[in-house]
């Protein structure tokens, strides 16, 4: 099984050099179809370009939405599908699920393009072509990539199999475990955090390149789930300054506060003039995905109304993460009633249905509940108005302070400093939301719900609620569920275990 980390490097170029339809300047590439070998990599521009196209294996519908963003919400059973994927609810993910190999397979590739550029760069940096200080960012650049795809590969499989350089034999190759993994991701993040500027230092044109604060937290996560708590709280403590908490939560994910002062790594993408499916994979379907079928056309993800209901009262965060009926779009940009369907069913509506007429799609089959996280975008229509825009340009945070914050109160914890991290807790996460002091004296419990309310609807919730090693817990105490032994874990694609046979499945599979 070649697991896409042996392609050629004409092959590889061919790819990151061709024109990529991304949000920021730096994304923006040359159409260099018809080049050869020799012309390669001798000017700055060409290096760049090369690590660019790292940042491209992000760019695929399927892998944002069904590879990242079902798993980190799906499991916790805070959202449903509507569809064909409602094995979530049961944890029978199938072997078979397609997402999961794409998942499997872009990642590999986003790796063997990592792979690939280090020995390029550091040949372009010894022939003079490009200056130690370019290259030294175009490496952290790289090595902080491929430490990331080995993150989620490792959050969602446990341990995969670790590739760390150019494969030049058949590609079948057994399984590292998974604290192997993130072992590697540690040394990925670490190296990569010593050669990479601090986002301040970023040129403007350079907005939404990996940074030493990004590298930081994905170092700060890797040793959480390596049980080194009071180092990856001091691996977070060094982001105290150069990160801060947006004033008010409904800005986060704001469609014209892009790249804002919480965020630490998201993917850029690009509001293009053709957000059809001939645009898909330059940009992202989570936003009409999941906006309700009254409106979009499409309604294929929904809240449970236990995540509605479970917040606080007074909690700011709620209805930027989550709309009931009745409720109005906390968002400046979104007003429903725009919305051509809206404008044609329920002329002068501007709530999300209402209390009497949930609206719960054609069939009824809807809890009526939707995420808010990724509804900012107000281009984005669904398969409504003409023209439908089908996707969206904005990008998709994959980490953020708030996170960083509340891992970092969890390792504290787990460093035996309580006080610590209710300090975190209570004086920063939620007074930003609204609340005073969580009530009660279980430390873990309280981090629980802090982790819900805070992460509901992004990339990340499931993964750290594994990582805590409570996730069984959670799931049986707020929607009566038993997760089935080992099914915390998705199971490894039945594609890559018929290709390579070195590859066990994960147990209860």
């Amino acid at each position: 099984m070649k697991l896409y980390k042996t392609i050629g490097l004409l092959g590889f170029l061919a790819v990151v050099l061709l024109p990529i339809s991304c949000k920021e300047s730096f994304l923006e590439q040359k159409n260099t179809q018809g080049i050869t070998e020799d012309a390669l990599f001798k000017k700055p521009e060409d290096g760049i370009a090369l690590v660019t196209g790292i940042y491209d294996t992000f760019h695929d519908v399927d892998f944002t939405l069904k590879a990242l963003w079902y798993q980190a919400n799906f499991l916790s059973q805070d959202f449903k599908n509507f569809g064909a994927d409602t094995f979530f609810e049961t944890y029978e993910v199938p072997t078979g699920f397609d997402a999961l190999n794409i998942f499997w397979s872009r990642a590999y590739q986003g790796v063997a393009r990592a792979n690939s550029a280090i020995p390029i760069i550091e040949t372009m940096k010894t022939n003079k072509v490009i200056s130690d200080t370019l290259a030294n960012r175009l490496t952290g650049e790289t090595l902080f990539l491929r430490g990331v795809f080995y993150y989620y590969l490792a959050s969602n499989f446990g341990g995969v199999p670790l590739e760390l350089q150019t494969v030049t034999d058949d590609g079948r190759h057994p399984r590292n475990t998974q604290d192997e993994v993130f072992t590697a991701v540690a040394a990925d993040m670490q190296a990569a955090a010593n050669l990479l500027p601090w986002q301040q230092d970023l040129a403007a044109a350079d907005i939404g390149r990996a940074t030493k604060g990004a590298a930081l937290a994905y170092l700060g996560d890797a040793q959480m789930w390596l049980k080194k708590y009071a180092e990856a709280a001091a691996t977070y403590e060094q982001l105290t300054g150069k990160y801060q908490l947006e004033d008010k939560f409904v800005n986060i994910h704001e469609f014209n506060n892009q790249n804002g002062k919480e965020s630490i790594f998201e993917i850029q993408y690009i509001a293009g003039s053709d957000m059809s499916w001939g645009h898909a994979n330059d940009s992202h379907w989570l936003a009409t995905f999941g906006m309700p079928e009254e409106v979009s056309q499409f309604g294929y993800s929904f809240a449970d109304k236990k995540l509605y209901d479970s917040f606080e009262a007074g909690d700011t965060r709620k209805l930027p993460t989550v709309l009931g009926p009745g409720d109005v779009h906390p968002s400046p940009a979104i007003k429903i009633s725009d919305y051509p369907l809206v404008k044609q069913n329920y002329p002068g509506m501007n709530t999300l249905g209402t209390v009497a007429k949930p609206w719960k799609g054609s069939d009824g089959l809807r809890s009526g509940y939707y995420g808010v996280k990724t509804w900012r975008d107000p281009a984005a229509t669904g398969n409504s108005g003409n023209p439908a825009y089908i996707f969206s340009g904005q990008n998709l945070i994959l980490m953020r302070y708030g996170q960083v914050l509340l891992s970092k109160a969890e390792a504290l914890f787990k460093s035996g400093n309580s006080a610590g991290a209710l300090a975190i807790i209570n004086g920063q996460i939620r007074k930003r939301a609204g609340l005073g002091a969580a009530a009660g004296s279980d430390v873990m419990k309280i981090l629980l719900e802090e982790y819900r309310h805070e992460l509901a609807g992004e990339f990340s919730l499931w993964f750290l609620l594994r990582r805590s090693g409570e996730q069984a817990k959670y799931v049986k105490e707020r929607y009566g569920i038993t997760v089935p032994p080992g099914k915390d874990l998705m199971p490894i694609p039945q594609r890559q275990i018929a290709t390579n046979q070195e590859l066990a499945q994960n147990p209860g599979y």
